[in-house]
């Protein structure tokens, strides 16, 4: 059987598939054929002469092949089909070829919207066992093409430290004609292996001229000081790496990303996706292995140490993507908690191992360029510092109204002293982070439960004095400097709860992200963080001048229902921490939403904690309403008797 009738044979087998592998299996089949056009139409036709009968009848063969597959696409994809059979059959110089035909792969690539590279990063180590598995009797130890079975095939074995080969192949090319074979040759489809599997042996292959001296180990290795996103390192030759990377031929660097493509160029998120993935498939095997303990334990924290320490990223690439991650990853623990059947562990495992892949595509469909830096880093203060300083405000503006400068000295100290904790949080990062993500979840979730309590007792304070009766006897008989003291005292402890919460949040979030900004971007980074500081400050003191115009009752009354606002949206956020840290069950709703910002999660419990405050709240200020309807009374007669 020759290579030409094999190939066309395969092609109209394709034909066969269901719709969508169908679809998948012509594009790569096409891309495959177009590779072996632009590389090896030499071996066809030189300066316009056929210099091989046989290689010139595949070339025609190939090209008559891809304008039969690109025929029901039609538009630019079957017009440069026609040209490049056209070209072939005037047997048109190399160049020519080559940029056709590459010029058309790239155009089927985003036409069927075809996957370039893994879903993970590649284990070269299992790439080189598969290797010796499955290659190396054909292509030898070193790949070579000099294996105990090379002899006698036609034609021989590739040799992958040819300069053709070795500059101008590169793993996508090699994943496709160890997927798809070459019909009419000893090269087989290897349909038995995974995907994740070819991609590994794709990439152990292109790496194998680097192998007969290692440069340098993976902890020596240069590092690219701009990250690539791991469909580039698999669809681009050696060459244009080289033209990307602007390196010069022989470069270090090219060595490094083919020998440690995952050490050197995965970027610190795809690091922790990875944890997380291992440590949900760890968590079904426990828990297929009647261990519902350990499986608990391994799917909580595939969540707290794979994806809360880079949420903030994730939230920056594609928000509601991370509300799907958390419901489903809540969903597993419920599962699991639930004693499930297996299948619905296994279920939910699927999704949300699912999900994590199309974070990581999310995540390398984007660099965090310097706008980007300078968004995500300013987006990150304002965030977490409007919703602390909306409290601070407001009690400042109470204060100042009461005309009582000391108590604001009080208030003042304790927003300054949480957010110097803040900064020293900052320059501790490295300690921080060594903290388990249970343990920094329950210290969010309990101050912001502890938050709640101030709250509310600091709201009904003020509520209570928001009629004029009340208002009036509580200046005439309540304010006495220990009293005053008292209550400032507690309104400065919840100015430093509210900030340090928020500031704790914050440092979080930056040092996660700081990891991720280039070093060229640092600036920006930093930037964002003084632009939101400036930017905040503006909003406070326009805040401050505009509470001036609002009566002292008013002003009591408004601030009771923004605090008790406040109050409910903490209680959401605090039990879902508490969730996180696994110190709470999770009971997922059927649907998938989430208002972070209201602190509302598709979960029972944290529903049902804010509708519990939200009925606190409805009861107080109706018993606060009660009491103050004798002294509504009083006030016709006292003004009477005026």
């Amino acid at each position: 059987m020759t290579k030409k009738i094999g190939i066309w044979m395969m092609a109209l087998g394709l034909l066969a598939l269901p719709a969508q592998a169908g679809a998948d299996a012509n594009a790569r089949m096409m891309v495959h054929l177009l590779d072996y056009l632009a590389v090896d139409y030499s071996m066809a036709v030189d300066q316009g002469q056929i210099i091989s009968e046989a290689e010139y009848a595949e070339m025609q063969e190939f090209s008559l092949t891809i304008r039969e597959m690109t025929a029901a696409s039609g538009g630019d994809l079957q017009s440069d089909a026609a040209l490049l059979q056209e070209l072939v059959a005037k047997k048109a110089p190399r160049t020519k070829i080559a940029s056709v035909a590459n010029s058309l792969k790239q155009k089927i690539i985003n036409h069927y919207d075809l996957e370039v590279g893994p879903k993970r990063w590649p284990e070269i180590q299992n790439g080189a066992e598969l290797y010796k598995l499955h290659c190396q009797a054909c292509h030898g130890p070193q790949g070579k093409g000099k294996g105990a079975m090379a002899e006698g095939l036609e034609p021989a074995p590739t040799n992958f430290h040819a300069p053709d080969k070795a500059q101008g192949l590169s793993p996508f090319q090699a994943y496709n004609t160890i997927r798809l074979g070459v019909e009419g040759t000893s090269m087989r489809a290897f349909d038995e292996l995974s995907d994740d599997e070819v991609w590994d042996l794709a990439f152990y292959v292109i790496s194998m001229q680097y192998r007969d001296e290692l440069p340098f180990a993976a902890a020596e290795a240069p590092r690219p000081e701009t990250p690539l996103k791991l469909s580039q390192l698999a669809s681009l030759d050696n060459k244009e790496l080289q033209e990307k990377l602007k390196l010069e031929a022989g470069a270090p660097l090219l060595a490094a990303l083919r020998l440690y493509p995952t050490e050197v160029g995965r970027r610190p998120g795809d690091a922790y996706i990875a944890k997380a993935i291992d440590l949900i498939k760890q968590s079904v095997s426990q828990y297929e292995n009647d261990a519902p303990g350990p499986a608990r334990t391994s799917a909580l924290t595939a969540y707290l140490e794979g994806v809360e320490p880079i949420e903030m990223q994730l939230r920056a690439h594609n928000a509601p993507l991370v509300a799907q991650i958390e419901s489903t990853m809540g969903g597993m623990r419920s599962a699991i908690e639930k004693e499930a059947a297996p299948a619905l562990v296994q279920e939910r495992a699927t999704q949300s191992i699912e999900l994590l892949q199309e974070a990581q595509q999310s995540m390398e469909a984007d660099s965090f360029g310097t706008g980007l830096a300078f968004m995500l880093s300013s987006s990150i203060i304002l965030r977490e510092g409007l919703e602390a300083f909306l409290v601070i405000i407001t009690i400042l503006g109470i204060i100042r109204a009461m005309k009582l400068p000391r108590a604001a000295r009080w208030v003042h100290l304790g927003w300054l002293a949480a957010l110097a904790s803040g900064v020293g949080l900052w320059f501790a990062a490295g300690q921080l982070f060594t903290f388990t993500g249970a343990q920094r979840e329950l210290m969010e979730g309990f101050i912001a439960i502890f938050a709640v309590g101030v709250l509310l007792y600091v709201g009904f304070w003020m509520h209570s004095k928001s009629q004029a009766g009340r208002w009036q006897a509580y200046v005439k008989e309540k304010i006495q400097t220990l009293a005053r003291r008292e209550n400032m005292l507690g309104l400065a402890l919840l100015s430093f709860l509210v900030v340090f919460r928020e500031a704790f949040e914050s440092v979080l979030f930056l040092s996660a992200l700081n990891l991720e900004v280039a070093a060229g971007d640092q600036w920006a980074f930093t930037s964002g963080i003084v632009a939101a500081f400036i930017a905040l400050f503006v909003i406070s003191v326009l805040l401050l001048r505009y509470s001036k115009k609002i009566p002292i009752p008013k002003l009591f009354k408004y601030s009771a229902m923004v605090i008790s606002f406040l109050a409910v949206i903490l209680a959401g956020k605090g039990i879902h921490a508490l969730q996180e840290a696994g110190s709470v069950s999770i009971s997922v709703l059927p649907a998938h939403f989430s208002i972070d910002a209201l602190g509302i999660y598709a979960t029972w419990e944290t529903l049902i904690a804010q509708a519990a405050i939200l009925l606190l709240v409805f009861i107080l200020w109706n018993v606060s309403q009660r009491k103050a309807l004798p002294v509504q009374k009083q006030k016709p007669t006292a003004a009477s008797q005026a």
